[in-house]
């Protein structure tokens, strides 16, 4: 990973109250962020998805915690069926 570690990384994610990142993955750029769940303000809200693309989530999770968001995150194979830890090499954080 270049821009962080991995291990800053993930503790941004912990620590930071939520996630707001920009990195590239193969070219492409993709955003993660959290809030508030609109449709239930108790749980957070955890996306990922493509900057200049369709719009579409690569990753969504609803969570009575942050940490619950990231603890599915990390298992998530969104990265050409890899998971972070997996495909860490790949990813360049240009933001966060």
């Amino acid at each position: 990973m270049k821009g962080n570690t991995l291990s800053e990384f993930i503790n941004d994610l912990l620590t930071m109250g939520g996630p707001e990142k920009e990195y590239e993955y193969r070219g492409k750029r993709y955003f993660m962020e959290s809030q508030p769940y609109e449709a239930d303000p108790t749980q957070v809200e955890f996306v990922i998805f493509e900057c200049f693309g369709d719009g579409n989530y690569i990753f969504k999770c609803h969570g009575k915690t942050n940490a619950d968001c990231v603890n599915e995150f990390e298992k998530a194979k969104i990265f050409d069926g890899r998971t972070i830890y997996e495909a860490h090499d790949d990813i360049t954080v240009l933001y966060g």
